[in-house]
């Protein structure tokens, strides 16, 4: 059972996961057939942030416990993943977000099924956390605050050649930041596995994410892919590697975008691979992204020869995002 006076760790922890797990997922709808280089760079560059995302959690075992770590709900396992949270809070709401990171309040969710850790790798046997605004919430004297609500089971699925392994299910997971007048916040539904073996990495992600800003979804997206990792040489051992060894990040599935955000009002379905696997290298560790080459291919779902490219060049450099459309070669 997690206490209230274990917020420090746990919503800390809990704050990684979400930034970890913001991607989303059912398969959306079809909608627009074109996109332009305004468009594709506002949806461009969040999908490439998804995937840095889910790279950088597996890639620096953020999600073990024992030797390289202290559990899945703690602030080692946050390792700075915040960015989805940093990215679409508005301003207003950073002090806010402070104090979720920061431990603030209380948090005392109901846990129902096993939530011991019987391998010490820091992920429960299996549990599920359930969140209320009357168990998970902090408002200071000037009625600034947050609240979470909804649920997150937790699985560990190690067993035999799997080094270490789990599976999230999140079911209207949402955080909500407010002040006396005004909130904004996000919440999740979908599920996300993970296995690691000494020769590769298989992450599967099947999420939908929603931004909420007073009562209203101005927009959503969601992702259903898969990423496997393959290392360069040698072999994967969690319990003596701090972080993956140098290999390549393949990904395959769609993307879906749908609402109003600036320049990127639509709705669109993409098919998503990598014609280039993306390469992680050990010397990429914290940074974002943490790719030193590749290429992400987003076509639009029924116009395979319409859509965008996220093209990656050193650590930390953000990909270059540009459209394409090859309509009038396709008809010659």
């Amino acid at each position: 059972m997690v206490g209230s006076g274990k917020l420090g760790l746990f919503a800390s922890g809990l704050a990684g996961m979400l930034a970890l797990g913001a991607c989303g997922g059912d398969s959306g709808p079809a909608g627009n057939t074109t996109i332009s280089q305004q468009q594709a760079t506002v949806v461009g560059t969040e999908a490439a942030n998804q995937v840095s995302d889910i790279a950088a959690g597996i890639a620096g075992f953020s999600f073990t416990g024992g030797s390289l770590g202290s559990g899945f709900f703690s602030r080692a396992a946050m390792r700075g993943r915040m960015s989805m949270l940093d990215r679409v809070i508005p301003p207003r709401y950073r002090p806010q977000l402070a104090m979720l990171r920061g431990g603030s309040g209380q948090c005392d969710p109901t846990v129902v099924g096993d939530s011991t850790d019987s391998d010490g790798d820091g992920i429960e046997n299996n549990a599920t956390f359930t969140f209320t605004s009357g168990n998970c919430f902090y408002e200071d004297s000037l009625g600034n605050g947050f609240a979470v609500t909804g649920s997150v089971s937790i699985q560990d699925t190690d067993a035999g050649a799997t080094l270490f392994g789990f599976g999230l299910d999140l079911n209207h997971l949402k955080v909500l930041f407010y002040n006396d007048s005004a909130s904004a916040g996000l919440d999740w539904d979908g599920t996300y596995t993970a296995n690691v073996t000494s020769t590769s990495v298989t992450t599967n992600r099947h999420f939908v994410t929603r931004f909420h800003v007073n009562n209203q979804v101005p927009y959503s997206f969601g992702d259903n892919w898969t990423l496997t990792f393959l290392p360069d040489s040698g072999t994967i051992d969690p319990a003596s590697q701090s972080t993956l060894p140098d290999g390549t990040f393949d990904v395959t599935g769609s993307y879906n975008w749908s609402g109003q955000l600036g320049n990127a009002d639509g709705d669109w379905t993409f098919n998503v691979s990598t014609p280039t696997p993306l390469h992680w290298g050990t010397s990429c560790d914290g940074f974002d992204p943490p790719f030193d080459g590749g290429q992400i291919l987003a076509s639009i779902n029924g116009r395979s020869n319409i859509g965008f490219t996220a093209d990656y060049s050193a650590c930390g450099t953000p990909p270059a995002i540009n459209t394409f459309d090859n309509t009038a070669a396709a008809l010659r």
